[in-house]
């Protein structure tokens, strides 16, 4: 038979090592615990921020794509600028080069175009990229069909993060 100690001698035992024991304990665990906190926590962190540059992207591929096939002659001007306004880089500059070519093309043919049916995805992003797919229907007319008739255009954008905003500067007609 072992020698049983007295409870009181057994609590004394335990609680005077246990100070130095517990607070080892609970250091290991906490800077373990601030570890998969910090590893987990900042690929949350991470992936919420691209969800959310990637749906700002998409927002602005596609608003500019709206923009882009909606026209009126009798307001070319102000299409024109809402166009420039969501354009960065190579796209802008092109862009704004042709406008007046178009605007004439526009006006002298009477173009109406509105957007029917847009549908939109997002195909690749980063922190500062993005690429765009958007399909759109537009009813179009002009003075050579008075009517309008369902036209479908799909366009691939690039945007490119400029400041707190998205920029299309590549837009591109896919079959």
């Amino acid at each position: 038979m072992t020698p049983s100690l007295p409870a009181r001698a057994r609590v004394a035992r335990v609680s005077s090592a246990s100070p130095k024991v517990l607070a080892a304990l609970a250091v290991v665990v906490l800077l373990v615990a601030a570890l998969v906190g910090f590893t987990q926590g900042r690929g949350y962190f991470t992936e919420r921020d691209r969800d959310a540059s990637g749906a700002a992207a998409l927002a602005a591929g596609r608003q500019l794509a709206v923009n882009f096939i909606t026209m009126d002659y009798r307001r070319f001007d102000d299409y024109g600028k809402e166009v420039l306004a969501g354009a960065g880089g190579t796209f802008r500059s092109d862009y704004q080069s042709k406008l007046a070519d178009l605007r004439k093309v526009v006006v002298d043919n009477k173009t109406v175009s509105s957007v029917k049916t847009v549908n939109a995805a997002l195909v690749s992003s980063d922190s500062d990229s993005a690429r765009v797919i958007v399909g759109v229907v537009a009813p179009t007319a002009n003075a050579a069909t008075p009517q309008p008739v369902d036209k479908t255009y799909r366009l691939r954008l690039d945007l490119e993060r400029s400041g707190d905003s998205w920029k299309v500067i590549n837009l591109d007609f896919v079959g």
